[in-house]
């Protein structure tokens, strides 16, 4: 279907095909409403055919385009025209992350922790609206020039709060498989934290270049995401921070209980890797056991003997079956089918048990002793503790207040950290107990400061000014400041321009907008003039500021100059400087004029007559003289006036003006 030069719903015009994916074109449009670019992606016609897929396929971009964070492509509109599905979505003009890594190879750990941050960010607002992206890859990423990304292509994303089935469940698993969880590449159940498994490969390839499994068939790779351990991407690279490494290994587990929970505990863990990039962050287990998995359990009586318990209710150890006699009859009967020349091995046997039987007993009692004595000094020791006052250590450096208090006994316990713009990074902001509290316990609760939080500022330049308000001020708590701007090309109510976009900018930020108040003319109610003279109708209508244009038209039962119609009725909306055009009455009337008073002697050729007609100009025209009564008679056709000369001989001798 060519749509080049074709209008969607009476509003998007498409300019020219920019990509394509497994699903849709993707083509940069004008929005011919709102007076900006967009990109539409148009659902290809194989699957357009199929209601089911179209219905879901809408269904999910509607959730999708709820989404409104600036490290989210915005979707702006959602529909169908003609049997065509479409997405409108934020234009960017910009390459993707796979095009960034393809040219600069491995990317920096510092660089590859920022874009991941902003990745995740975008992920940790989607999974708080129960969407699941399920297609992460470096291709959905985009990048601009500051290198903000943005991630793109909710196509095949699943809401997880739905029961409905999601347009994956066709019999087949879509998706990139070189980005593949491994519960996705079995096409079992996905979840948040699929996609952060998948934002782990885009971690790695970001950092190595290279991608964790690689083969001939998309088969085997997905066997490799299910069977294989990927090759840790510091020995890959070796200029690969340890945090990273961490990061990284721990968000492709395969197991989902070792996985990252969340994207907010990702987010976490790279913020610390960026402040602390040779710290490991994460201990990897090597066992693969997991609590609920199947495990093999030795035979009790496989246990070695030196590794059995004694049980200290029967005397008998645990891990193997021992016949305990109930009756001295039975007992008498054991000791005498016992071999005699065995007595004195049995009998050595008996000693070791009861040396192992007092040791066990003796150990007891040196732990419940040092257990009584641990009360005893808590109970008593502390009534003899000297007080001491607690110190200021507010706006401190966290690092150096435990080196210094700590060699005088103090224990500072850090219990949480947080964005302060206040107190730079490292920094404490508040401690408990108070200063100059007077305690035996030695101990100080702080919390440290995280520095200014710094935000990006996304591009809103074109949107909705509340649409603007909500993404800069409801999502990433900035302050909007706004100030309006007549514009002729801007529609009211529309964002112009901004002072800072695509920067990070301190949490909590002024950010001012620029917005069209559009084009700052004057609402006019139109009169009517019908029925009013020219002259007094074009007054009213260019005081009320106007344009006044005037037609002409005939009607018998009119007079001449009178407003027969006009080009916009009473009570119609205008703009200061509009243009209104009304119809004034203009009939031809025929109308003799006799004028006397011709000087004696005077003959017919010495006489000229010069009229004008209606304002024009004098010209000669033909007339009858009678000399006797030495009078002049003339017929003229016009509209409203006329005005006349008459000469004799080239002299004036009369003029005169009448009306119709």
């Amino acid at each position: 279907m060519e749509l080049i030069g074709k209008i969607l719903a009476g509003r998007y015009e498409i300019i020219e095909k920019v990509g394509e994916g497994g699903m849709a074109y993707v083509y940069k449009a004008r929005d011919n409403l709102l007076n900006r670019y967009v990109a539409v992606k148009i659902l290809k016609e194989e699957f357009s055919k199929d209601e089911v897929f179209v219905k879901r396929f809408r269904t999910e971009a509607q959730s999708a385009a709820s989404l409104i964070h600036p490290n989210i492509v915005s979707v702006f509109d959602v529909g169908e025209d003609k049997g065509v599905s479409y997405i409108v979505m934020e234009l960017l003009e910009s390459k993707t992350l796979k095009d960034y890594i393809e040219a600069k190879g491995p990317l920096s750990s510092e660089l590859t922790l920022k874009i991941a941050a902003q990745i995740a960010s975008a992920l940790e607002a989607a999974h708080k609206a129960h969407i699941v992206h399920r297609d992460i890859k470096p291709q959905n990423i985009i990048l601009n020039q500051n290198l903000v990304a943005k991630v793109t292509d909710f196509g095949i994303a699943k809401v997880t709060n739905t029961s409905s089935a999601t347009i994956t469940s066709f019999g087949k698993t879509m998706g990139s498989v070189h980005y593949f969880s491994p519960e996705h590449a079995k096409g079992g159940y996905t979840d948040a934290k699929s996609d952060l498994y998948s934002l782990g490969v885009v971690m790695y390839e970001m950092a190595t270049g290279k991608l964790p499994f690689d083969a001939e068939s998309p088969v085997s790779v997905a066997l490799k995401h299910i069977q294989e351990e990927p090759v840790e991407p510091i020995k890959v690279n070796p200029n690969v921070s340890k945090a990273l490494n961490d990061i990284i290994m721990k968000a492709m587990e395969k197991s989902t209980a070792k996985r990252y929970q969340t994207a907010t505990e990702m987010l976490t863990d790279i913020s610390i890797a960026l402040a602390k990039p040779s710290n490991g962050l994460v201990s990897r287990s090597a066992s693969s056991i997991e609590a609920g998995d199947t495990q093999v359990i030795p035979v009790l009586n496989d246990v070695p003997e030196e590794n059995m318990v004694p049980n200290v209710r029967t005397r008998q150890t645990t891990g193997r079956t021992a016949y305990t006699p109930t009756h001295s009859r039975d007992a008498k009967v054991i000791e005498e089918e016992k071999p005699k020349d065995n007595l004195e091995d049995i009998k050595k046997a008996k000693k070791k048990k009861m040396i192992k039987i007092f040791s066990i007993v003796a150990v007891v009692i040196i732990i419940i002793g040092i257990v009584f004595g641990y009360f005893i000094r808590k109970i008593f020791g502390n009534n003899q503790q000297e007080e001491v006052e607690i110190p200021y250590v507010i706006g401190r450096n966290i690092d150096e207040v435990i080196e210094q208090y700590e060699k005088l006994g103090y224990k500072i316990n850090q219990t949480g950290s947080d964005y302060n713009s206040e107190y730079e990074e490292g920094e404490i902001m508040s401690q408990s107990p108070e200063a100059g509290t007077k305690t035996t316990d030695k101990t100080i609760n702080v919390q440290v400061s995280r520095g200014t939080r710094m935000v990006t500022v996304s591009n809103v330049e074109g949107k909705d000014i509340k649409v603007a308000r909500y993404e800069l001020e409801n999502t990433a708590g900035f302050v909007v400041e706004e100030v309006e701007q007549v514009s002729d090309t801007v529609a009211a109510g529309i964002v112009i321009s901004q002072d800072y976009k695509d920067v990070e900018r301190p949490y909590g930020s002024v950010i001012k907008l620029t917005v069209s108040s559009g084009d700052g003319k004057e609402q006019i109610v139109v009169p009517s003039v019908v029925g009013m003279s020219l002259q007094e109708a074009q007054s009213t209508l260019e005081d009320m500021k106007l344009t006044v244009e005037v037609d002409y038209g005939e009607d018998e039962s009119k007079s001449n100059g009178i407003v027969l119609n006009q080009s916009y009725p009473q009570n119609s909306v205008l703009k200061e400087g509009d243009v209104i055009t009304i119809t004034v009455n203009r009939r031809i009337i025929n109308k003799t004029f006799t004028v006397g008073g011709i000087p004696e002697g005077t003959a017919q050729s010495d006489i000229t007559v010069r009229v004008s007609i209606d304002g024009g100009a004098l010209n000669n025209t033909t007339f009858t003289y009678d000399e006797e009564k030495r009078e002049i008679s003339f017929t003229i056709n016009g509209y409203e006036k006329v005005s006349y000369s008459i000469l004799v001989n080239g002299t004036e001798i009369n003029t005169g003006e009448a009306n119709f």
